[in-house]
């Protein structure tokens, strides 16, 4: 098959697309301008000109390419393969939604309801999805677990790292309020973060955080090897990327995860709801070196049994083949 990915959330594409590639298919990579993606969402609605002459660019090039499918990640950049008239899968990723506005609301809509197929990528996006297409599926990010494997064991490592953005929406307050309480109950823990979000000034005043510039994603499982425990994120109650590859990493992951039904075997994250929840539980990683062993090789196993490359690029393939055979959707197996 000959298959475009559009746009790259989180590495879904390029890991979906490189496992497509090495199965014979062949995987092209469009990247879309996302002119004033960093404007306020009510202020983006001026770019609307100057992202709409990309996306014709785009659809010009994706003909030219004749694709049998197009798979196209964040939602209402499906209007690409609607306004194209080429078949498209549609990826949601989680922001796409949830940061809905007025303006992209109507677009995010249609471009669900004319995709083929439609993926979700954590359990938590149902309740934005569903509504609109009861056939769309939750299929797991896939995690490269050669790239992101532990290279020292938790125990070696008496810190702590922030995996999620310094943000209100993955809960960066509640973190703020662990990390206050620690810097009492565990003065000698040292807790990392990259700065960045709302949140970012409170962090730096705490005498146990240290904020770094953001590093290139080929540094992070580097980083992550350095601590023995991880915090992510403490409010929207699903994994992101972010935690399922600090697991790949073998560490301990404290986090709200409040999808149990997701998963036909529930992960095994240190479930935590508030920041007294996070700093009791990081306080009992940090005491005990051989709990953080056996919670971070728990992790690691479920990750590689639920998120492996190969068993996601199995799924996306079946769908694709499917579509371009004009065939029934086979049915999903059990996440």
């Amino acid at each position: 098959m000959r298959i475009a990915e559009i746009n790259d959330i989180a590495s879904v594409a390029t890991e979906i697309g490189g496992g497509l590639r090495a199965r014979g298919h062949t995987v092209d990579y469009y990247y879309p301008r996302l002119v004033g993606a960093k404007l306020h969402p009510n202020i983006k609605p001026i770019t609307g000109p100057l992202r709409a002459l990309d996306w014709l660019d785009l659809i010009r090039r994706i003909r030219a390419g004749r694709y049998d499918l197009v798979h196209i990640h964040y939602a209402y950049l499906g209007n690409i393969g609607a306004l194209g008239g080429f078949p498209y899968i549609l990826h949601c990723h989680g922001t796409d939604l949830r940061g809905g506005t007025a303006f992209t609301r109507p677009l995010i809509a249609n471009a669900i309801r004319q995709a083929r197929h439609v993926f979700y990528s954590t359990p938590d996006l149902a309740g934005w999805v569903l509504p609109l297409r009861p056939d769309a599926e939750f299929l797991p990010n896939p995690v490269d677990t050669a790239l992101f494997a532990p290279k020292t064991p938790p125990s070696a490592h008496q810190s702590a790292w922030v995996a999620c953005a310094l943000t209100e929406v993955k809960g960066a307050g509640r973190i703020l309020r662990a990390c206050r309480l620690l810097a009492e109950t565990h003065p000698g823990l040292r807790i990392d973060a990259f700065g960045g979000g709302e949140y970012t000034a409170a962090f730096r005043e705490l005498p146990n955080v240290t904020l770094y510039a953001r590093h290139p994603r080929s540094r992070l499982p580097q980083i992550i090897d350095e601590h023995g425990i991880v915090i992510g994120q403490a409010r929207l109650g699903a994994a992101g990327m972010a935690e399922l590859e600090a697991m790949a990493c073998g560490r301990p992951v404290v986090t709200w995860f409040n999808e149990q039904g997701a998963y036909a075997e529930p992960p095994p994250f240190l479930s935590a709801v508030d920041g007294d929840d996070i700093a009791r539980l990081v306080g009992r990683l940090a005491d005990d070196p051989a709990l953080r062993d056996r919670a971070g090789a728990a992790g690691r196993a479920w990750v590689e049994r639920h998120h492996a490359v190969d068993r996601v690029v199995d799924r996306v393939e079946a769908v694709a083949r499917a579509i371009v055979r004009g065939e029934p959707i086979p049915a999903a197996p059990a996440a």
